[in-house]
Protein backbone atom coordinates (compact mmCIF):
# COMPACT_ATOMS: atom_id res chain seq x y z
CA UNK A 1 0.00 0.00 0.00
CA UNK A 2 1.49 3.39 -0.93
CA UNK A 3 2.18 5.91 1.81
CA UNK A 4 -0.22 8.82 1.99
CA UNK A 5 1.36 12.19 2.66
CA UNK A 6 -0.44 14.31 5.22
CA UNK A 7 -1.35 17.74 3.97
CA UNK A 8 -0.16 20.65 6.05
CA UNK A 9 -2.87 23.29 6.38
CA UNK A 10 -1.88 26.54 4.69
CA UNK A 11 -1.83 29.57 6.99
CA UNK A 12 -4.31 32.37 6.46
CA UNK A 13 -3.08 35.92 7.06
CA UNK A 14 -5.39 37.26 9.77
CA UNK A 15 -5.34 40.86 11.06
CA UNK A 16 -3.56 40.08 14.35
CA UNK A 17 -0.70 38.32 12.58
CA UNK A 18 -1.53 35.03 14.30
CA UNK A 19 -0.85 31.90 12.27
CA UNK A 20 -4.26 30.27 11.61
CA UNK A 21 -5.01 27.54 9.08
CA UNK A 22 -8.23 25.89 7.99
CA UNK A 23 -8.38 22.31 9.30
CA UNK A 24 -11.77 21.19 8.00
CA UNK A 25 -15.34 22.13 7.19
CA UNK A 26 -18.41 20.28 8.43
CA UNK A 27 -21.73 21.11 6.81
CA UNK A 28 -24.79 20.13 8.83
CA UNK A 29 -27.36 20.55 6.08
CA UNK A 30 -30.50 19.53 8.06
CA UNK A 31 -29.67 22.06 10.80
CA UNK A 32 -28.30 24.62 8.28
CA UNK A 33 -25.07 25.05 10.28
CA UNK A 34 -21.67 25.43 8.65
CA UNK A 35 -18.76 24.55 10.93
CA UNK A 36 -15.31 25.78 9.99
CA UNK A 37 -12.51 24.38 12.13
CA UNK A 38 -9.17 26.17 12.25
CA UNK A 39 -5.77 25.39 13.79
CA UNK A 40 -3.32 27.67 15.53
CA UNK A 41 -0.41 26.22 17.54
CA UNK A 42 -0.15 29.61 19.32
CA UNK A 43 -3.08 28.54 21.52
CA UNK A 44 -0.95 25.83 23.16
CA UNK A 45 -0.41 26.29 26.88
CA UNK A 46 2.36 28.33 28.35
CA UNK A 47 2.98 31.88 29.46
CA UNK A 48 2.69 33.26 25.92
CA UNK A 49 -0.41 31.29 24.85
CA UNK A 50 -2.98 33.24 22.88
CA UNK A 51 -6.27 33.87 24.71
CA UNK A 52 -9.84 33.96 23.39
CA UNK A 53 -9.83 37.75 23.68
CA UNK A 54 -6.79 37.89 21.40
CA UNK A 55 -8.27 35.59 18.75
CA UNK A 56 -11.97 36.59 18.65
CA UNK A 57 -11.46 39.53 16.26
CA UNK A 58 -9.62 37.18 13.91
CA UNK A 59 -12.55 34.75 14.04
CA UNK A 60 -14.96 37.54 13.11
CA UNK A 61 -12.65 38.60 10.27
CA UNK A 62 -12.37 34.98 9.05
CA UNK A 63 -16.15 34.68 9.08
CA UNK A 64 -16.68 37.85 7.02
CA UNK A 65 -13.73 37.59 4.63
CA UNK A 66 -13.14 33.85 4.16
CA UNK A 67 -16.17 31.84 5.28
CA UNK A 68 -19.15 33.84 3.98
CA UNK A 69 -17.66 34.26 0.46
CA UNK A 70 -16.79 30.52 0.35
CA UNK A 71 -20.33 29.59 1.37
CA UNK A 72 -21.81 31.95 -1.24
CA UNK A 73 -19.74 30.21 -3.93
CA UNK A 74 -21.37 26.95 -2.86
CA UNK A 75 -24.87 28.50 -2.95
CA UNK A 76 -25.30 27.79 0.75
CA UNK A 77 -28.35 29.62 2.07
CA UNK A 78 -28.11 28.89 5.80
CA UNK A 79 -27.46 31.64 8.28
CA UNK A 80 -25.63 29.86 11.13
CA UNK A 81 -21.87 29.44 11.23
CA UNK A 82 -19.72 28.08 14.03
CA UNK A 83 -16.00 28.77 13.91
CA UNK A 84 -13.54 27.02 16.15
CA UNK A 85 -9.80 27.24 16.54
CA UNK A 86 -7.67 24.73 18.40
CA UNK A 87 -3.98 24.30 19.07
CA UNK A 88 -3.89 20.87 17.38
CA UNK A 89 -6.19 18.66 15.31
CA UNK A 90 -9.13 17.02 17.08
CA UNK A 91 -11.86 14.57 16.24
CA UNK A 92 -15.13 16.45 15.82
CA UNK A 93 -17.46 15.98 18.79
CA UNK A 94 -14.84 14.33 21.02
CA UNK A 95 -13.60 16.32 24.01
CA UNK A 96 -9.84 16.18 24.53
CA UNK A 97 -8.62 17.90 27.72
CA UNK A 98 -5.14 18.17 26.17
CA UNK A 99 -6.37 20.47 23.40
CA UNK A 100 -7.06 24.19 23.74
CA UNK A 101 -10.18 25.09 21.74
CA UNK A 102 -12.17 28.28 21.30
CA UNK A 103 -15.61 28.40 19.68
CA UNK A 104 -17.68 31.28 18.37
CA UNK A 105 -21.10 30.97 16.75
CA UNK A 106 -22.18 33.55 14.18
CA UNK A 107 -25.38 34.42 12.39
CA UNK A 108 -25.19 35.82 8.87
CA UNK A 109 -27.30 38.91 8.35
CA UNK A 110 -27.08 40.99 5.16
CA UNK A 111 -23.93 39.11 4.18
CA UNK A 112 -22.08 39.93 7.41
CA UNK A 113 -21.28 37.83 10.46
CA UNK A 114 -22.53 38.83 13.88
CA UNK A 115 -22.00 37.03 17.14
CA UNK A 116 -24.66 34.52 18.04
CA UNK A 117 -25.44 32.72 21.27
CA UNK A 118 -25.01 28.98 21.67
Amino acid sequence: MPAVAEQTPQPIAVPSGLQIALADVIMDLPAQIARFRFLSPALAGGDDAVTFTEVVDDLTWLCDVVVVPALRQQDWDGDQIVLSVSDKPTTFGIYDPQVVQFFQPFRVTDGRCSWDEF
